[in-house]
């Protein structure tokens, strides 16, 4: 006889092997599930392997039979528009198109002779250097037609010009070995072009080759300003380009150029301020003459774009209406350059004084300032600095170009709006004053010279 609790283990026993039986059926039949959606999926995968090759045979028929004859069709448009859409093809499938078979007539097809079939190739191109994964697939088509791409930004269309210069800047982020010295420097000169958009294609290219990068040594110095700042090396290299670029006269060019893209390069002021009026730091080599020469005249042209907000002339079809967004940067340049200026530019004057290419560009920079703030700002004391340096400088010298802009600053300040009219107007009474004195005298020592030589003639 078995006890009752015998019994009981028994039929647990007997349950939990129930169970496992049951357990082992289930993943039995899991399994075969599993068997039998992996044998669809695969039949499914062959299928649409099928209908793939099948699809593609089918393009490479309509390529062959349409494409290959029409991208040389006789009308122009016939042409663009194939190159438009074989540019499509390449960047939506490009397992199957982007390779040198296709990529070939895009090249080819670069030297056609219209623009806007030139212009498709370019734009197509571009839409397959932006996404740098098909970097790699692009190799050996960048190595066989980059001559032509280069040649391209000097195209007689402007448009087909500034494409191209696109295109390189693309080329440029994808592989910075691919593009020679001699490829960049042909483009570097065109930020010189009058035709605007050429020429800030140009510049963002520059920027994006010389001036885009940070040494890993500068992150320390993002928070310093002046001369010790991120951007001090970056405004002395602007510098040595626009020097060995010997196209002195056209910095506004240089700065029109880079305006869009370096912006917070070019407003740095204080920065450029400190290059010129602190001494170098330890194991830094200061700046040459012809350098400062060069500084100075570049941040002359920075502040009179902040300030005007309108390209140098011969470029660009003169003012336009600005923005509310616009007139608020506008505003807030001015008022940068003010607070700046007016305590920096009697200390430049100062240290230039004799120097009349350096002077003459600094005194242009009042014209730029909002002259309120030397009111409401309180710095009436610096306008006295400013006023003793310009007459300083009339005093010490004759050339043409300094004294007009002497006089043009003089102009700038006595503006009877603002309120330091009197103060200024009291100085430029007395500078006048002294100088018609010291005229009449040397005329009257003069005329006796002259009376007394023609009566020893008699």
């Amino acid at each position: 006889p078995y006890s009752e609790h015998s019994m009981n283990g028994y039929k647990r026993i007997l349950i939990l092997l129930g169970w496992v039986k049951f357990l082992n059926m289930l993943k039995a039949l899991l399994c075969l599930c599993i068997i039998w959606k992996c044998e669809i999926i695969l039949m499914k995968r062959k299928k649409l392997q099928e209908n793939q090759d099948e699809i593609e045979n089918m393009m490479n028929a309509i390529f062959k039979g349409v494409f290959v004859h029409r991208y040389r069709d006789a009308i122009a448009e016939i042409r663009a528009i194939c190159i438009e859409e074989i540019g499509i093809w390449m960047k939506m499938y490009s397992d199957a198109f982007l390779n040198d078979s296709y990529l070939k007539y895009v090249g080819w097809t670069m030297h056609d002779k219209q623009g806007e079939v030139r212009l498709k190739c370019l734009t197509a191109l571009q839409g397959l250097y932006y996404n740098k994964e098909l970097n790699s697939k692009l190799e050996l088509f960048t190595s066989r037609f980059k001559d032509r791409i280069v040649s391209m930004t000097l195209d007689k269309e402007y448009d087909v010009a500034v494409q191209a210069i696109k295109l390189l800047t693309l080329v440029l982020q994808s592989s910075e070995e691919v593009l020679t010295a001699e490829d960049c420097e042909n483009v570097y000169h065109l930020v010189y072009s009058a035709h605007r958009p050429v020429a800030v294609a140009a510049g963002e290219f520059l920027y994006k080759k010389l001036f885009s990068r940070r040494d890993p040594e500068e992150d320390g110095m993002m928070k310093r300003r002046g001369r010790q700042g991120p951007n001090a090396n970056l405004v002395k290299t602007l510098v040595f380009f626009f020097l060995e670029s010997e196209l002195h006269e056209h910095a506004a060019y240089l700065v029109d150029s880079m305006w869009d893209c370096a912006t917070e390069l070019l407003k740095d002021w204080e920065c450029m301020n400190s290059l010129l009026l602190e001494e170098p730091l330890s194991g830094e080599e200061a700046l040459t003459d012809r350098q400062e020469s060069a500084l100075i005249e570049i941040m002359l042209c920075t502040i009179r774009q902040a300030a005007e907000c309108h390209p140098p002339v011969g470029r660009g079809t003169g003012k336009r209406v600005l923005t509310a967004k616009e007139k608020k940067t506008q505003l807030d340049d001015r008022t940068k350059i003010t607070e700046l200026f007016a305590v920096a530019l009697p200390q430049l004057l100062a240290k230039y004084s004799i120097d009349a290419e350096k002077v003459t560009n600094l005194l242009q920079l009042p014209q730029y300032f909002d002259l309120e703030i030397y009111t409401t700002g309180r710095l009436e004391k610096h306008l006295d600095a400013l006023l003793r340096q310009i007459r300083n400088i009339v005093e010490k010298h004759t050339d043409t170009d300094v004294l007009e802009a002497c006089s043009k600053t003089y102009h700038a300040l006595c503006n009877e709006e603002f309120t330091i009219f009197n103060r200024v107007d009291i100085s430029r009474s007395q500078l006048i004053d002294e100088l018609a004195d010291k005229f009449n005298r040397l005329l009257e020592d003069f005329l006796q010279e002259v009376f007394l030589s023609s009566m020893l003639k008699r």
